[in-house]
């Protein structure tokens, strides 16, 4: 078509409608070009970051949502996942990953995913079951601290190991390696707080599953680290309360960091204290220690029935008798001289097993917690009755919890002169009082007691020194009492044994102390004695402190 228009403008239509066609077509062209490079792929634009997501089936035994399947716990304990679910894995021995929680809330297995980069379909994994797992560069460590004693709280330290290869991996927690061992602690009427320790961590590596002493971070002597539930109200008898442990043989030996902070092989076991009040008000309590081979046991439940027990006597912290001591002397071995410059021990102002200053209290042979007669033993106190006497004292196998803060880790050769039971199983004040009180060490009571004077209170005759009175009653061999040296004395133990060489025929005995009858300041009788004797413990606060250095002879 053409269209008549003066002859210097006349236009051939046709042409013209030809290139706005053409024009909008390339126009159409460009835009579409633009759009297919605004659709492109991510990577298109950005160098490869490489991350993965890994999704891996996960199936579980004894987690989360615990619920007892019989009466009385004696078919063990199930589970499920549970909404935001997460475990850790390490990747080729060369990295943690954490996988969470996609699919299957509710269900015994679900599916989880996690985001990494490297992994192939030769990829080894190694997964950590427990909430409570902690990362340390390539190993997951399990701990047992800050558990709450209830039954859903367990999801947390229920520790189960399993292993996986590819980009779709399937662990196992069915079929796992079980670390821990849930115990079940049958309750007495009136406890509201329950002390416990743990003994050992669960550490894991490429390789598989270890376990290693846990010991303070900051002081290399420390106590086993101690942890403290309180119960929503006062217990009635036989309530329960659970506790995940480490599944290892409580009655054997841990290895311990060869770091020379700490010597040898440590033994374990877990202390448990039963108190009416929280730690720092409980006036009543009682405690004993888990020691039995579990070591096969892992992902068992085990019944400790505690419902009859009866408490003692306890003094509150806050009761305390604080007494300083700054004058100075020496102690000395056969290797080494021991420097005393000053003391700030905090004295209970009672026995273990009184509730008055002047009260005899309990019998104890050293290392021992209960009496023979609370173990049914007719014999007293006697060899045959004592339960540590076939404990060898060697360095790598003494069943004390570990050396004494006298043996200097600045002298090593010194280390193991003195071997201690302060503050661990084998202390009777720590484990009956709780982790506020402990026996005190040899150097310890010298010091504050070796300035007493005799006196007398409510008729009873003892020493006093500080304020701190200590009643004079004998000591016990068999059945029956006796005066170690032919005079009545303020007989206490120490919680220092006194050779650690079992070559020496001392190496039975631990130290004691004990004075002459009304005799002047100063008159003590201090020295080695058969560890398997009876005598009275009286506590120190843990917190007591003593200023002690070594010279070599």
């Amino acid at each position: 078509m053409k269209i008549r228009m003066p002859d210097s403008l006349t236009i051939n239509i046709d042409c013209l409608m030809k290139k706005i066609l053409t024009s909008i077509a390339l126009v159409a062209a460009l835009c579409a070009c633009n759009k297919e490079k605004e659709l492109a792929p991510a990577e298109s634009q950005a160098p490869d970051t490489g991350k993965q997501i890994i999704t891996a089936i996960v199936n579980v035994a004894s987690k989360v949502a615990y619920s007892e399947n019989t009466p009385g716990g004696g078919g063990g304990i199930s589970s499920v996942w549970e909404e935001s679910d997460t475990f850790y894995a390490i990747q080729d021995g060369e990295k943690v990953v954490t996988f969470t929680l996609s699919d299957g809330a509710g269900n015994s297995t679900a599916e989880f995913t996690a985001e990494t980069e490297g992994a192939t379909a030769s990829t080894s994994w190694i997964a950590v079951l427990g909430k409570n797992a902690s990362v340390h560069g390539t190993e997951i460590h399990c701990g047992y601290t800050g558990q709450n004693g209830t039954i859903a709280d367990l999801n947390k330290f229920n520790f189960v190991t399993a292993a996986a290869t590819g980009l779709e991996p399937v662990f196992d927690f069915e079929n796992g390696e079980k670390l821990s061992y849930i115990v079940r602690l049958k309750l007495p009427a009136g406890i509201k707080c329950i002390e416990y320790t743990s003994p050992a961590t669960g550490k894991v590596t490429s390789s598989g599953a270890s376990f290693f002493y846990a010991k303070g971070e900051n002081d290399p002597y420390t106590n086993i680290p101690t942890s403290t539930i309180t119960l929503s109200s006062v217990s009635s008898a036989g309530d329960i309360a659970y506790i995940a442990v480490p599944a290892v043989n409580h009655n054997s030996k841990l290895q311990t960091y060869n770091d020379n902070k700490q010597y040898g092989n440590m033994r374990t076991g877990v202390i448990v204290t039963l108190l009416n009040n929280t730690s720092a008000e409980a006036t009543l309590s009682n405690g004993s220690v888990i020691d039995s081979d579990l070591s096969s046991k892992g992902g068992q439940v085990g019944t400790w029935d505690m419902s009859s027990w009866s408490l003692i006597a306890r003094p509150k912290p806050s009761d305390a008798i604080e007494v300083v001591t700054t004058d100075s002397f020496t102690e000395s071995d056969s290797n080494y001289y021991a420097d005393v410059t000053g003391t700030d021990t905090f004295w209970a102002p009672y026995n273990v097993g009184a509730s008055t200053p002047e009260g005899k209290g309990a019998y104890y042979a050293w290392g021992e917690i209960s009496t023979p007669e609370e173990r049914g033993r007719t014999d007293g106190y006697t060899f045959p009755a004592y339960t540590l006497r076939g404990q060898p004292s060697g360095a790598s196998s003494n069943y004390c919890n570990y050396i004494s803060v006298y043996a200097a880790v600045e002298t090593p050769s010194l280390a193991g002169r003195y071997c201690t039971i302060r503050g661990g199983r084998y202390d009777v004040a720590r484990v009956k009082w709780g982790s506020a009180w402990r026996m005190p060490g040899y150097l310890e009571a010298y010091a504050t007691l070796k300035k007493a004077s005799w006196t007398t209170v409510n008729g009873k005759g003892g020493l006093t020194y500080g304020g701190m009175f200590l009643p004079a009653h004998n000591a016990r061999n068999a059945n029956e009492e006796f005066q170690p040296k032919g005079w009545e004395q303020a007989c206490i133990w120490s919680a220092d044994q006194f050779q650690r060489n079992q070559g020496s025929s001392s190496y039975t005995c631990a130290y004691m102390l004990g004075n002459k009858d009304n005799h002047a300041e100063g008159d003590w009788w201090r020295g080695n004695i058969y560890r398997y004797y009876g005598m009275q413990i009286r506590p120190i606060l843990a917190k007591s402190t003593i200023s002690v250095s070594y010279r070599a002879k």
